[in-house]
């Protein structure tokens, strides 16, 4: 069972330092450079963040910045939770339409793919040289 919420001001270390974990980036610390909005979901049980969803958007497109659960935690439907909560937060927003990239070598993709997400585009050198992405879309 877990929570699903916006994410509280004292949990912002704890989602940066687990993107730069994981990633090797901050998807949250790099959108603070930006003029976009941005909203954070996270999926908690009992204090304990689960996973988390990074939305940002500008007035002509919302996308996800990172949809991530923590391995222990994988397989029991929160990334599904947590991608029907931000397309309902998109809805609200006003749009119709989310984006999303994804690494091309990346197990995403299947993810996203199974729950109605469709390839737009390669782009090549998106996560650095030889590191291309997909740029995926899902209308609703």
């Amino acid at each position: 069972m877990f929570l699903l919420r916006e994410m509280k001001e004292d949990e912002v270390e704890e989602i940066i330092l687990t993107e730069y974990e994981h990633h090797g980036y901050s998807v949250f610390a790099d959108l603070s450079k930006t003029n976009y909005k941005k909203k954070v979901f996270v999926a908690e049980n009992n204090g304990e963040i689960l996973g988390f969803a990074i939305i940002y958007w500008n007035e002509n497109e919302i996308n996800i910045g990172n949809l991530f659960v923590k391995d222990k935690f994988r397989n029991k439907g929160i990334g599904k939770e947590l991608l029907d909560f931000i397309i309902r937060e998109s809805m609200k927003l006003g749009f119709r339409k989310i984006y999303a990239s994804v690494p091309v070598s990346s197990r995403a993709l299947s993810f996203y793919l199974k729950n109605g997400f469709k390839v737009e585009e390669i782009v090549k050198h998106y996560y650095g040289l030889s590191k291309h992405a997909f740029r995926i879309s899902k209308s609703f």
